[in-house]
């Protein structure tokens, strides 16, 4: 499979015509892995590795959207992360549950704005109140472009 990347904001008008129909941003997704039991903010991996493969960065203007849980860590009673960046460690999610295979949880902290977040985010996640006994959490993180909705020539 190629990978290609492309440093735009991609919208689409859904099939709709243009001038007819207002173009909204594509949805995006990125597969992330953390240590659950991580004491201190460390950076989630992209990919099925907690300790291997590039950091994830999310870019400014981004609208974080949900977390979704592919790989649950283990042990624990109701083991949960906080995941955010270095000054917020819980800006993106706070108590976000990882013991749960296919949980989808809406992200709900406070850099979690309408207009997108205002500098590109170095994620970070760390153990929540509940700590997970061991295991990687691998998630699903979604996010779209803020976007005005104005058409371009």
């Amino acid at each position: 499979m190629a990978n290609t990347t492309f440093g735009g904001v991609v919208r689409s008008y859904g099939g709709g015509t243009r001038g007819t129909v207002t173009p909204a941003p594509v949805v995006q997704a990125v597969q992330f892995s953390c240590d659950p039991t991580a004491t201190g903010a460390t950076n989630v991996r992209i990919g099925t590795s907690a300790s291997a493969g590039e950091t994830l960065t999310i870019p400014a203007g981004a609208v974080i959207m949900s977390i979704q849980t592919v790989g649950a860590a283990a042990g624990g009673t109701n083991p949960t992360i906080d995941l955010g960046t270095s000054a917020d460690p819980d800006g993106i999610a706070n108590e976000l549950p990882v013991d749960v295979k296919g949980e989808i949880t809406g992200a709900a902290g406070a850099l979690v704005v309408a207009g997108g977040l205002a500098a590109n985010a170095t994620v970070t996640a760390n153990v929540g109140a509940s700590a997970a006994t061991s295991g990687t959490f691998t998630g699903i993180i979604t996010y779209a472009m803020a976007n005005d909705g104005v058409e371009q020539n």
